[in-house]
């Protein structure tokens, strides 16, 4: 009998997460975090709109905004900074209930989320702990969120899988509370001499990334003299405000199987990917979310075992089409004649930029319209107060319809009691009657007619388990 029922090895914004779905649950959980301190310097510095959504239904909204600040997009320049290309030049609307980007200081986030943890008392934190083996732990699940170098992705004699794209790039963080007059708007820098990322950041923290060159030394680009002369076109470097000059590896890989008996991996022990489109500690996060949900429903709604073969089923697509467009970006960043795709137009019915979950936990037996993908989160009126919709359908599974459902396991939202002044539950509903949303915000499927509520809730207990009612 395993003393726990999940052991987390890893204590980053990843296991964090996952740690906070965990302890909303009340499932017993262990976490080894093999470092005494929360590490300093800014690291990840993205996130997107579905993260900031799975960090809402962990509870964690309020607390992270204070971190975080909407970012203005990227945009393709020239050596002169004129604007070359961008994906979209247009402000999408807010359809997941947040902005499309955002920029922080991961120092800060990750001590939000691991403060959020300390609500729980189902979860016990060890520091100092390195655990390189999970035949050093009794859990009934062990989940690796310990990085690239994963000890315990190794233990479990699992390889990586590698993409071919390997270049060295130099990360140089800047904090301060100057007014630099540079763009605020994320900019890939075109320029043949030196391919460039510029980050305006969150808090005063700007990010600069410069490929290194054929022939150059690592050692000697991050002396501060060196990094000073790289930047002078943009910044005057002042005392105290360099943070960090550093050579990085930017590489493409993906683990050849993301579950090993009762081991599952997460984040960059999973995958690792260009950071051109800043999805790396994005996917992550969604990894969190997903096989979140699913170890509770496993270990306390009844859903048999089967149900976490989907993890990889349904995130491993995704973070394959993350990698491409990383790679696309950065091959468009450094090619000397870039061919750039076709721009997003408008479209009010692209409710993402991702691809949609293809198969797994979904309904598709009936009209597929938007299966799979996120579901809108309108802002509605709820007895006078506004509310996003997923705080008023709780943290677990719920139902949304055109009325009154009288017999379901999970939370039933009823469009009749719920003002809509966007319009935006009709878009969600379609032509149907209702709408299954999971927790991690993928549509699970929909009822074409009031008399297909009963099948669709059916469905989605086949997977849950017979403790569905569980919130």
């Amino acid at each position: 009998m395993s003393i726990v029922d999940i052991a987390i090895v890893g204590y980053g914004t990843v296991g964090a997460t996952l740690a906070n779905f965990l302890g909303q649950a009340g499932v017993t959980t262990v976490v080894y975090e093999r470092s005494e301190e929360l590490y300093p310097l800014p690291r990840a510095c993205h996130l997107d709109a579905e993260t900031m959504r799975i960090f809402q239904a962990a509870g964690l909204a309020n607390e992270v905004s204070k971190v975080v600040e909407p970012s203005y997009g990227m945009e393709f320049v020239d050596a002169d900074g004129k604007r070359i290309f961008t994906y979209e030049d247009f402000q999408r609307a807010p359809i997941l209930g947040w902005e499309e980007d955002y920029v922080f200081q991961q120092p800060l986030l990750d001590e939000v989320i691991r403060k959020g943890v300390e609500r729980f008392p189902s979860i016990t934190v060890h520091f100092g702990s390195e655990i390189c083996d999970p035949e050093e732990i009794d859990a009934q699940f062990v989940v690796a969120c310990d990085g690239a170098s994963s000890s315990i992705r190794r233990s479990c004699g699992i390889d990586l899988d590698d993409w071919g794209y390997d270049e060295e790039w130099l990360v140089i963080d800047l904090v301060t509370d100057r007014d630099l007059r540079l763009p605020n708007i994320i900019q890939q820098v075109c320029n043949p001499e030196r391919p460039t990322t510029y980050v305006p950041s969150a808090g005063g923290h700007h990010r600069w990334e410069l490929r290194v060159l054929k022939g150059e030394n690592s050692e000697e680009l991050c002396q501060p003299e060196k990094v000073s002369e790289l930047l002078e076109s943009w910044v005057e470097i002042k005392p105290g405000e360099l943070v960090r000059s550093a050579v990085y590896r930017f590489h493409a890989v993906i683990a050849s199987q993301w579950r090993h008996n009762n081991v599952f991996l997460a984040g960059d022990a999973a995958h690792q990917m260009p950071p051109f489109m800043g999805q790396g500690l994005c996917s992550g996060i969604r990894d969190a979310a997903n096989l979140a949900w699913k170890l509770i429903a496993v270990l306390s709604t009844g859903a048999p075992e089967d149900l976490l073969e989907t993890y990889e089923l349904e995130r491993r697509p995704h973070v394959k089409r993350c990698i491409e467009l990383s790679i696309e970006a950065g091959k468009l960043l450094t090619s000397s004649t870039p061919s750039f795709p076709e721009a997003d137009v408008d479209d009010d019915e692209q409710w993402s930029r991702l691809p949609p979950i293809a198969e797994g936990v979904l309904n598709i037996s009936k009209d597929g319209f938007r299966v799979g993908h996120q579901a809108r989160q309108p802002t509605v009126i709820f007895r006078g107060q506004n509310f996003k919709l997923d705080d008023l359908g709780g943290s677990w599974w719920y139902l949304l319809a055109r009325g009154q459902v009288t017999e379901s396991p999970f939370p039933v939202l009823n469009f009749r009691d719920l003002e809509d002044p966007d319009g935006w539950l009709d878009r969600l509903l379609g032509e149907n009657w209702a709408v299954m949303i999971r927790p991690d915000r993928y549509i699970f499927g929909f009822a074409p007619t009031q008399k297909d509520v009963p099948n669709l809730i059916l469905e989605a207990q086949s997977w849950v388990g017979p403790n569905s009612e569980f919130n």
